[in-house]
């Protein structure tokens, strides 16, 4: 607001710009402006110099006006632009925590579908063993094949003889009805026996005459390095044909005692059956007889 007044240009100023009046028109004089009330000083006529200055004054007090009001709109303008940027901030910052609220919620969701996904899975994959657990057990599939090599694979009936041409365990279909028709047969036992008797020395000899064959050929100095090697594979693969026969000979005999012990189990069975059936026919005959005894004990009627 105006608080000095210059006497010769008749222009009111604030302080700043009253200082700075005076600094540029040392000759002109300010006094303290009274609003409202009629000034204590008349204006005289001023001179050409001092008319020249007036007009200067008048220019500058213009200037000065024109640039209170341009720092006045700046100040507006920066005080808006300060409080449009606040306010934008302001936002930005809600819309930074809005945004930091729904990641949070999405995180949540995400974290409690994929906990979810993780036990469906688990019970899944429990589910799946237990199945795969359930379906392939080694110890059923190994009983089940243990099972169908003792059933006879062309007849389905239990091997309970044994074949001395082709040696091998076959059903009572097979002389009859299969491929074994007019073999030399023999009872699981008596085939048992048999292997087991047969001298199974060989496997000790092989070894005893291969060490006496390389001592003699080792000691012939016409003998070179290869023709050695060769010698030393050739009574190799001996040695493994025979430890090869051996092998099979146990396994067979593994087989016929396995069969053998189906049969026992069979016949052991079919005895109990057959026990099972003597009993429920002496009960039922039991019953019969009690029957005819209370028909006959029953009071004839008059």
């Amino acid at each position: 607001g105006a608080e000095e007044v210059c006497r010769e240009c008749a222009f009111c100023y604030c302080h700043r710009h009253a200082e700075a009046h005076r600094q540029k028109f040392p000759s002109h004089h300010l006094a303290q402006y009274v609003h409202g009330a009629a000034q204590a000083w008349t204006a005289g006529t001023p001179a050409q110099g001092d008319a020249k200055e007036e007009a200067e004054a008048k220019v500058e007090n213009e200037r000065d006006l024109e640039s209170e009001v341009g720092e006045e709109s700046e100040s507006e303008d920066d005080s808006e632009s300060e409080e449009e940027s606040e306010t934008e901030e302001e936002s930005e910052d809600e819309s930074d925590e809005e945004s930091e609220e729904d990641s949070e919620e999405e995180m949540e969701d995400e974290q409690e579908s994929e906990a979810e996904e993780d036990n469906q899975e688990g019970e899944s994959e429990a589910e799946g063993e237990t199945e795969a657990e359930s379906e392939f057990d080694p110890e059923i599939e190994m009983e089940a094949e243990r099972v169908a090599k003792r059933k006879c694979p062309d007849h389905g009936l239990d091997l309970s003889t044994y074949c001395q041409e082709d040696k091998q365990l076959i059903c009572v279909l097979c002389p009859v009805i299969g491929t074994h028709q007019g073999h030399q047969l023999s009872t699981l036992d008596e085939a048992f026996e048999e292997l087991r008797s047969k001298d199974s020395g060989g496997l000790k000899a092989a070894m005893i005459e291969l060490v006496e064959r390389l001592k003699f050929k080792s000691s012939d100095p016409k003998v070179t390095r290869d023709q050695m090697k060769v010698f030393i594979q050739q009574e190799f693969k001996k040695v493994q044909k025979v430890i090869a026969d051996e092998e099979q000979k146990a396994l067979h005999l593994v087989d016929i005692q396995e069969a053998m012990a189906t049969a026992h189990v069979t016949e052991i069975l079919a005895d109990i059956q057959s026990h099972m059936d003597r009993l429920m026919t002496q009960m039922a005959q039991a019953k019969e007889q009690l029957d005819t005894s209370n028909e006959s004990a029953e009071p004839k009627a008059e």
